[in-house]
């Protein structure tokens, strides 16, 4: 009755009510396959989906069981023999040590000694605020170091915050 149009078997019942007709044998329809799909932890479920699908979704997919998964970096590319070729070519051609040349400084900076003293007499005449000044745009001039004018910044401060009786005792000293 049910007749598989190819090979002339007789079709499953099943196989005929769905509308085929060509017997399992004769058919080039690809088999469905099944893919877990994990969407948290647990609680995974089936998604059907066809073969060619299911391999590349196992390869994928971390959780992914079986000889399906393909292999990573050297394995996968076959590249061992590649990699052994450069890694004797790295070893008996090393590349040359870098080598380094200083570079002489044609800065000159003022000493601390003179700057302390040149900063005391400009403070004494001109004050705090104006001194500060003073250092920054010798700073910007590149006439001193940043440390020298740290550190006369922070003797600054030092007298800045002395008493004004105190502070003449030590300027005098100075």
């Amino acid at each position: 009755m049910n007749e598989c149009i190819k090979c002339g078997v007789e079709l499953n019942k099943r196989r005929a009510y769905l509308g085929y007709t060509e017997c399992l044998d004769c058919s080039e329809i690809e088999h469905y396959s099944a893919h877990t799909v994990y969407p948290h932890k647990t609680g995974g479920y089936v998604q059907p989906v066809s073969k060619s699908s299911s391999n590349h979704l196992k390869s994928i997919d971390r959780r992914s069981t079986g000889n399906t998964r393909r292999a990573k970096g050297i394995v996968a590319d076959n590249s061992w023999d590649r990699w052994l070729e450069q890694y004797y070519h790295n070893l008996y051609n090393p590349k040359p040590k870098k080598t380094y040349v200083p570079t002489p400084s044609t800065i000159e900076h003022m000493d601390y000694d003179t700057l302390y003293n040149k900063t005391i007499l400009y403070y004494k005449d001109n004050g705090y605020t104006n001194t500060v000044n003073y250092l920054k745009e010798l700073y910007s001039n590149d006439e001193i170091s940043m440390t020298n004018k740290s550190k006369v910044i922070n003797e600054l401060n030092n007298l800045e915050v002395m008493p004004k009786r105190v502070r003449k005792w030590v300027q005098k000293i100075n």
